[in-house]
């Protein structure tokens, strides 16, 4: 690719009907092998990983256009990156607008209700513990001496056996506001829940469907995810269990970009055409 080249990334938003003749597309524009293509159908909707040129990134947009799948293309330097989202632990919605505060609880932002465009939140998996378990002292130095009493060997000492504790998974709320663009994560047990007052409950783990319950209330511009409506509803909560964190970043980003295709399509409808390379 030649050094000043516009470069693009592609992402897809729709299910596919025919997944097949999508991996071909792709295939043959972008030289991937099929079954690596493939890989990456089964998992759309999605962002294609890897960088493609104007001449890809047209050949693609104009071959999903005619498969009737919605895609987009964006500029890689005008690609919407909330990558790093900068983790809060104390913040407060109150009716202006959402409050962010520092270690010391001095202000550190503030974001009127109206410039928050996308609220994200989920359920992160949480791996299992694994404890050493050993037998008490005691029983083994019973066992010890009954075994000397009838003139047998002691037993070398049992290696410890490990007990599996399971972990339930962590919430997790990824919250975009626009002009600047910025990304904050509230994690569930990382998080200082005293604005609620009188509702404050003892654990985080209620605490924290409050606060998003709070934020999608208040936030009435954003779009608000599925992930969100069901954290908040407590319900299909195994359909948006996210494998780590970066996994909801992901999933916010794309939906970010979908709250911004369905937009752009609402306000050309009637054209009869959308086919957009940003």
């Amino acid at each position: 690719m030649a050094q000043n080249e516009v470069l693009y990334r592609l992402v897809v938003f729709d299910e596919l009907d025919d997944p097949h003749k999508v991996r071909d597309l792709f295939s043959e524009v972008t030289g991937a092998h099929p079954a690596d293509a493939m890989q990456w159908v089964a998992k759309v909707p999605g962002l294609w990983p890897k960088i493609l040129n104007e001449g890809q990134t047209r050949r693609l947009i104009d071959g999903l256009y005619e498969l009737e799948v919605a895609a987009e293309a964006w500029r890689t330097d005008a690609f919407p990156d909330i990558s790093r989202p900068r983790t809060i632990h104390e913040a407060a919605c109150l009716d202006g607008g959402f409050r962010v505060t520092g270690l010391r609880g001095e202000p550190t932002h503030w974001v009127p209700w109206d410039k928050i465009e996308l609220i994200a939140a989920g359920k992160i998996a949480a791996e299992d513990e694994f404890r050493d378990v050993t037998p008490p002292g005691w029983v083994n130095a019973l066992s010890t001496g009954f075994r000397a009493a009838i003139g047998r060997a002691p037993r070398t000492a049992r290696k410890s056996r490990s007990l599996r504790v399971p972990r339930d998974p962590i919430g997790e709320v990824i919250i975009v506001r626009r002009d600047p663009r910025l990304a904050f994560r509230i994690i569930e047990n990382q998080m200082n829940f005293g604005y609620l007052g009188d509702r404050l409950a003892p654990s985080a783990a209620e605490n924290f469907p409050k606060l998003v319950g709070d934020l999608r209330r208040f936030a009435r511009s954003a779009f608000i995810t599925p992930s969100t409506d069901a954290l908040v509803a407590n319900e299909n909560l195994d359909d948006f269990e996210f494998a780590s964190s970066q996994s909801l970043v992901d999933y916010a980003t794309l939906r970010l970009l979908w709250s911004w295709y369905r937009r752009d399509r609402d306000a050309q409808e009637g054209t009869g055409e959308h086919r957009t390379l940003t």
